[in-house]
């Protein structure tokens, strides 16, 4: 892992995320990458009720001051040795974030999976949640509650009904060499004990094979519930979940499991791609 990218709001949460994201830098001998991306709303500064950035070069050059103080915090508290660069965009933070991640040739993104607003990340979703959809390189989020840990044990949440993505499964296992883990896979399926379902679960057992690893098979209605329930028997120290193939019609009515995933778990969660 060469280059980690870390995206930030200044929210506390997000800014909490960061520290998460220099100390794997940190581990992993990496690049860290912070990013900022804001949005220029012209307009009377009286209706905002507050100051307000009369320019977006004024606009710019706060992130950009606002990165680099949260830079110099990082190499404060964890040593200068990992190299931080500070990124400020203006536009919308999806593609601007995404845009990033591809021009650096990120290997990792981490977010917070809430920002300024943590009751309605978790009622309606966020920025940090509507990325595990268009993000293009592994995906980290972290959630309110979360801190950095050494990962040795994770959860991988796998869909028999759908065969795996091998693209994806391949790096869902180089992540797991890389941090020296156990990968405890959780397929959650109606029919536990059909002999196709084990077929599918043996095919499974045997891509893993690169990695230790655990394999069980479990009825569960409510695929968050039975997985989140899982890791943290597990005592597990990572959620990873790999994607799964929507139309876009289901796409307006309903999250993927991941994204839902994401909005409500208190377990930090890679969402490979």
């Amino acid at each position: 892992m060469k280059t980690i990218v870390a995206a930030t709001d200044f929210s506390a949460h997000a800014n909490q995320a960061t520290h998460v994201a220099m100390q794997l830098a940190r581990t992993q001998k990496a690049t860290l990458i912070l990013v900022h991306v804001f949005h220029f709303w012209p307009t009377n500064p009286a209706e905002t009720g507050r100051d307000f950035p009369l320019s977006a070069q004024a606009m710019r050059t706060e992130s950009q001051q606002a990165l680099k103080k949260l830079a110099h915090d990082l190499h404060q508290r964890y040593g200068a040795e990992t190299p931080i660069h500070c990124i400020t965009k203006e536009g919308y933070a999806i593609p601007s974030i995404r845009e990033v991640t591809a021009d650096v040739r990120a290997d990792l993104l981490i977010m917070s999976t809430v920002g300024t607003s943590p009751q309605s990340a978790q009622l309606m979703g966020s920025i940090a949640t509507g990325m595990v959809a268009e993000t293009t390189v592994p995906l980290l989020l972290i959630p309110p509650s979360a801190h950095y840990a050494s990962i040795r044990n994770v959860v991988l949440g796998v869909d028999l009904d759908t065969p795996p993505n091998v693209v994806a499964l391949d790096t869902a296992l180089r992540f797991a060499r890389q941090f020296k883990c156990v990968v405890n896979v959780l397929c959650i399926h109606d029919n536990p004990t059909d002999p196709e379902v084990h077929a599918k679960a043996e095919h499974i057992r045997r891509l893993m094979t690169p990695v230790p690893h655990t394999l069980t098979i479990q009825p569960g209605e409510d695929v968050y519930e039975t997985l989140l329930t899982f890791a943290h028997a597990n005592k597990a120290d990572l959620i990873m979940m790999l994607p799964q193939p929507h139309g876009w019609f289901r796409r307006l009515f309903a999250d993927g499991e991941t994204e839902r995933m994401a909005r409500l778990t208190d377990l930090p969660l890679l969402a490979i791609v």
